[in-house]
């Protein structure tokens, strides 16, 4: 049982419920906040753990209004590469040098983003190639840090797609990785009771900023939400440094 009025848990709280309400509006970055902080307060390994227990919880109330905007079919395929994905990053988690991973992520990342600020833009729709190597990056990631957002991210943003189609499939797509990741974790035997129950009592706080971060969704316009996504990108970038 959590000792719920302990600095280190009401932090938490915090840091979960602002979380969800960027996820609640943009479809992700959720991870990019509470991965570095929930990991300086109880480890990589846990602080991980609840970040993705934490991410399905923010995203599946918010589901029923998204699916009708899915495309499903491009989601399967990324979906397929990040199951092959996420292990890769979850071993290399344990026995990786996470200096250099934390360097190669931050530059990939913000090289990302230059080409999306400069308006590079995919030529018509991305092909299979494309997507796998978008699913699998994701999954890696995932496995790795908790953090699967970036390349689909940017896989989504450089395409033509209208902001709550964009943020629909990032929504969906997120809840499914998630539960790779989880899978991955359990089976190493990362995730411990204790991590559970944290993920339950902090449960609330990351759904009412999901819902929030909903309801303000329709009052952005399409520009503001892409230049959003670039500057959580951007937050990425830097945050992976203090992973």
């Amino acid at each position: 049982m959590p000792d719920l009025l302990s600095t280190p848990f009401l932090i938490s709280a915090v840091v979960a419920c602002i979380a969800g309400m960027v996820r609640g509006f943009a479809g992700f970055g959720a991870a990019m906040l509470m991965t570095p902080v929930f990991s300086a307060l109880y480890g990589p390994a846990v602080g991980i753990a609840l970040c993705l227990l934490l991410e399905i919880a923010v995203a599946l109330p918010l589901l029923p209004r998204v699916v009708r905007l899915v495309d499903w079919r491009r989601i399967g395929v990324l979906l397929v590469a990040a199951a092959i994905g996420v292990p890769f990053g979850n071993l290399t988690l344990t026995w990786a040098d996470p200096e250099p991973m934390r360097w190669a992520i931050s530059a990939i990342v913000l090289g990302a983003v230059i080409m999306l600020a400069s308006g590079w833009r995919f030529s018509g729709r991305p092909g299979t190639a494309t997507t796998l190597t978008a699913g699998a990056t994701s999954g890696f990631l995932n496995g790795l840090s908790g953090m699967a957002g970036p390349p689909i991210a940017f896989y989504y943003l450089a395409g033509e797609d209208p902001a709550a189609r964009v943020r629909a499939n990032l929504t969906t797509y997120f809840v499914f990785v998630d539960l790779f990741a989880i899978t991955a974790f359990a089976s190493r035997d990362l995730i411990g009771w204790s991590t559970g129950v944290y993920g339950l009592f902090l449960a609330p706080a990351v759904i009412a900023g999901g819902l929030l971060g909903e309801r303000l969704f329709p009052l952005a316009s399409e520009r503001f939400y892409r230049w959003l996504a670039l500057v959580l990108l951007v937050c990425v970038a830097l945050g992976s440094l203090l992973l």
